[in-house]
């Protein structure tokens, strides 16, 4: 912070107290001798305490000077740029379907599911085809889009009129893209597409 040249210093131990005189006031002659003259008028501003009382962690976010985890999370959220967008899949949240199934959408949309493709890519060395069909690696496009036996699945779910017609026409690049695309296209029945994806 201060860009000092440590090698000087001859001794990198010292410590604030050390700068600071019985009558409760900054020792300006020792400081010149570490810090140039402008930080001095810095240091000096730092009020000092008349009574001697040790020190203590004090967190100044709270009223009671004590570190929580709410505080924390507030000042957190108090240095998040209001001017930041919205994250592109927030739709998610506005679905009507079970909290859990929110949760796995969140987490198809972050290519956080741990589908072998996923794990293998994270380091972890396994057999990366899928069990069902043992013809491609299992990743979340195939996992719920291109596996033979889950397209017999969205046959059936289109032959039972639980669906329509097949949701992912468009072909997109990713099942999150599609499910973008559904979502912003306003599809009458995302909401049985999703707990049809959860459920396979």
């Amino acid at each position: 912070m201060l860009n000092l040249d440590h090698s000087n210093l001859s001794d990198s131990d010292l410590m604030v107290k050390e700068f600071i005189i019985p009558a409760k006031h900054w020792d300006t002659v020792k400081l010149s001798q570490y810090v140039p003259n402008d930080v001095i008028q810095l240091i000096q501003r730092i009020p000092l305490p008349i009574t001697d009382v040790a020190d203590s962690f004090c967190w100044g976010y709270s009223g009671s000077g004590d570190f929580t985890t709410k505080s924390a999370t507030w000042q957190a959220h108090d240095n998040i740029s209001r001017e930041q967008s919205l994250w592109k899949y927030h739709w998610i949240w506005n679905l009507d379907v079970m909290p859990k199934i929110k949760i796995f959408l969140w987490q198809l949309c972050h290519n956080a599911l741990p589908s072998k493709g996923t794990l293998l890519r994270r380091g972890i060395q396994l057999d990366p085809l899928c069990l069902a069909c043992n013809t491609d690696i299992e990743d979340t496009d195939h996992i719920f889009l291109r596996c033979p036996i889950v397209q017999k699945v969205w046959e059936l779910a289109m032959l039972h009129q639980w669906i329509p017609n097949s949701p992912f026409a468009h072909q997109g690049p990713s099942l999150r893209e599609e499910l973008h695309l559904l979502a912003q296209n306003q599809y009458p029945h995302l909401t049985r597409v999703v707990v049809l994806l959860w459920s396979i």
